[in-house]
């Protein structure tokens, strides 16, 4: 049985799109907003929110073969429409029409896209995340397991998880093992949400908390920085961003505090406004910086260029969400469920992208 529709995570995945925005301000030539590091964060928490979706959504379902496909329908619908139309796109418009567009798209990186273990700016982060929907299955059965076989089959995935912190410092950056910890981070927090859900005054600490955090990385205090926005220089990898328990931790905080039911989630994060941001979140994620170059034919100062760019970007992330995201992600889910189900009707599992929180 699925959960309940969470509004506050629907604004909270905007959130993270924004930071994610306003960190690539550098890039492009704009005067900086906020840390250039906060787009690290941003990625963390759509990791920890989807591992937290995956947990809502799915652990309360009996994985059988009819709900194992339709997973698969759901989840290949969500990530593959716009990320195959973004990155054939971009390998058109770099290799035959503009050699200096931002998406540096030629035939060996065109390859590495399409198997998902590209390092490309933007596109890297799409890798560890369409790969832990392989894995979670594993996830899903083992607490379905048979009574007799679950401490085994929890023994073997503890193992599993824990080998693949030990050796993510190794692992390339677009490979799940090196964030595996992360998405199951959000896994932890929907399991906790749902055995011990918070009540006062331990929600208001949490809730609390993650305020706080939210305001250190915008405002990026100097007494913080040390811990909060470690040097990258020698870390191509940002390992003490994405490696450290302790940011992944405080990321998933933020998560569960955004399920308690109270005011200030829903003035904050469950507003029109911030959930509009977050169905458009991966349009806005994958096609940000396209138009932050669209914005830089404009003739105007770099300040009030810096507004044009993020209108434009939120424009053009609207547009595609409804014409080219939303048609093609439904479509997709359909035609793969009909093709896995073989029925006439399909019953579709919810859709990630309006983050709903049985997650």
């Amino acid at each position: 049985m699925s959960g309940r529709h969470i509004p506050a995570l629907d604004g909270l995945r905007g959130f993270a799109a924004l930071i994610v925005m306003l960190s690539h301000f550098p890039d492009v030539g704009l005067p900086p907003w906020v840390n250039h590091r906060l787009g690290d964060y941003g990625v963390m928490l759509f990791f920890v929110l989807s591992g937290f979706l995956m947990g809502h959504l799915y652990l309360g379902q009996k994985p059988d073969v009819a709900a194992l496909l339709r997973y698969g329908a759901a989840r290949a619908g969500r990530i593959l429409p716009l990320y195959l139309a973004v990155s054939l796109l971009s390998f058109f418009l770099f290799s035959y029409a503009d050699p200096a567009f931002i998406y540096r798209i030629d035939g060996q990186q065109l390859l590495r896209l399409l198997s998902f273990t590209s390092a490309q700016p933007i596109f890297w982060s799409i890798g560890p995340e369409f790969q832990f929907y392989f894995l979670f299955p594993l996830v899903w059965m083992a607490f379905h397991s048979s009574r007799p076989n679950r401490p085994v089959a929890f023994l073997a995935l503890t193992t599993a998880i824990c080998l693949s912190y030990a050796i993510s410092s190794w692992t390339p950056g677009f490979s799940v093992f090196a964030k595996l910890h992360i998405f199951i981070a959000g896994i932890g927090t929907a399991l906790l949400m749902k055995a011990a859900p918070p009540r006062p005054p331990l929600a208001m600490l949490v809730l609390g908390s993650a305020l706080a955090f939210l305001a250190a990385i915008l405002l990026s205090p100097a007494w913080a920085e040390p811990f909060l926005f470690p040097s990258t220089r020698g870390d191509p990898k940002h390992i003490g961003y994405y490696g450290d328990l302790a940011k992944v931790l405080l990321c998933a905080c933020v998560i569960h505090s955004a399920t308690i039911d109270h005011r200030l989630n829903d003035w904050l994060w469950g507003n029109g406004a911030m959930r509009r941001l977050g169905a458009w979140s991966f349009s806005l994620y994958l096609l940000h910086m396209p138009a932050f170059y669209l914005a830089g034919y404009l003739p105007m100062p770099p300040a009030p260029r810096a507004v044009a760019s993020l209108l434009l970007a939120v424009g053009i992330a609207a547009l595609s969400h409804r014409f080219v995201e939303g048609p093609a992600n439904h479509c997709l889910r359909r035609l793969l469920a009909r093709l896995f189900d073989r029925q006439p009707k399909v019953i579709l599992l919810p859709d990630l992208s309006r983050a709903e929180v049985r997650r």
